[in-house]
């Protein structure tokens, strides 16, 4: 990554920025998706390419706005990238670019030894209407969010990350999933030596080695009749940041935790490429703060 890092210069526009996403995908999906999909019925009648649409997609995410207004104001604003194509149209198909997305973003993940593991609340409705809610209704419960104390309608967002903040996997359930459960699913696609966790994923370190063999640091209970030494969790609570930097800058700028979207496929689409934007950034930028690219004047 390193070196994709030092080639890259700031953008300085959306033309520009267009241009280096492009490129940045463009080597990367004619690697890894698959023949069938590329050649697919009537491809060859579309006004733009797949990675053209992604990217333009990704710039939506960016200008931090839904893919209704996004999609509007650079068809009024930026006619040529958008090549006149109807945004009806544009939001199906990047709905059925959902797993070209994150083929995309598999693909720029790095083999790393350290990881760190957390969730947060996806909201689909607000705690007052979240019984008659109809958005993602089979997906959606009430649960509780120890982190700030109070209850919510939504989802829960499982996610694992290196310690540059890199997003690595993934996973979504209902809001009433243990932290436990969901890391036990995750843990099979892991690649990591060692994991780093809160209290919420204490009791299954035994379990994460002998089915992964991978080593889970948790953050143990008051309660717990086993403590670890002081500057040990001080070590874990330092490097927990990064996952808490990462869940901060995903929910300012990419308003993660707001669910807009009533389709189980859209909803994927849309948070494969916030997430797939969010490493981008982090690349392009040379750090792994993206205020760099969010706020660079548009």
């Amino acid at each position: 990554m390193n070196d994709q890092i030092n080639c890259i210069k700031l953008p300085q526009n959306i033309q520009e920025l267009f241009a280096t996403l492009k490129n940045k995908i463009e080597p990367i999906y004619n690697k890894v998706i698959p023949i069938e999909v590329k050649s697919r019925k009537n491809k060859h009648q579309a006004k733009m390419t797949d990675v053209e649409i992604i990217s333009i997609q990704l710039i939506i995410e960016i200008l931090s706005l839904s893919q209704k207004r996004g999609y509007c104001f650079l068809m009024a604003n930026f006619s040529s990238l958008v090549n006149y194509v109807e945004r009806s149209r544009f939001s199906r198909t990047i709905n059925n670019l959902a797993f070209v997305i994150k083929r995309i973003r598999e693909e720029f993940n790095n083999k790393e030894e350290f990881g760190i593991v957390d969730s947060c609340p996806l909201h689909t409705a607000t705690t007052s209407r979240g019984w008659q809610a109809k958005r993602l209704q089979s997906e959606s419960c009430y649960g509780y969010c120890a982190t700030k104390k109070e209850y919510y309608y939504g989802m829960k967002f499982h996610l694992v990350v290196s310690l540059n903040g890199f997003v690595q996997d993934y996973t979504i359930t209902n809001a009433k999933e243990d932290d436990r459960v969901a890391l036990l699913e995750i843990g099979k696609r892991l690649t990591f030596d060692s994991l780093i966790g809160d209290k919420g994923y204490v009791g299954i370190e035994k379990q994460m080695k002998k089915e992964y063999g991978i080593n889970l640091y948790a953050l143990k209970r008051k309660t717990s009749s086993i403590s670890l030494p002081k500057a040990f969790r001080n070590i874990i609570s330092k490097l927990r940041k990064r996952i808490e930097t990462t869940f901060a800058q995903l929910i300012h700028y990419f308003n993660i935790q707001k669910v807009k979207v009533n389709s189980k496929l859209g909803f994927t689409s849309r948070l494969e490429s916030k997430l797939l934007c969010f490493n981008l950034l982090c690349i392009i930028s040379n750090s792994t703060s993206i205020s760099k690219i969010m706020n660079f004047g548009l």
